[in-house]
């Protein structure tokens, strides 16, 4: 709907090697569809209960970004995006609240 109305979309899409990172493709493919126009693919952050998972390599996400290029545009200016983050830019105290 928001393309519909003209609105320019991103969809973030979290990086999880051994869970997605094989499917992270036919995200970019299916979301290329209705005209989404841009992918950010991130990172996982292994907090919680995820940190029993690894982080991608800086060379596998750029890997997968570059395959990903070749369906839709790809944001590769941004280092990470955390809806979880609490605290400042420089200070992160996420740990400090959530254990």
């Amino acid at each position: 709907m928001a393309v519909r109305e003209g609105i320019i979309v991103k969809v973030n899409t979290v990086m999880i090697p051994t869970i997605n990172n094989n499917h992270i493709i036919e995200v970019a493919t299916k979301i290329k569809e209705p005209g989404v126009y841009m992918q950010n693919i991130m990172p996982l952050i292994p907090l919680f209960r995820f940190v029993y998972l690894s982080s991608p390599s800086p060379i596998e996400r750029r890997r997968l970004q570059d395959e990903c290029a070749k369906v839709i545009q790809q944001m590769t200016h941004c280092r990470q995006y955390r809806a979880d983050a609490v605290g400042l830019l420089h200070k992160d105290m996420s740990t400090q609240l959530f254990g």
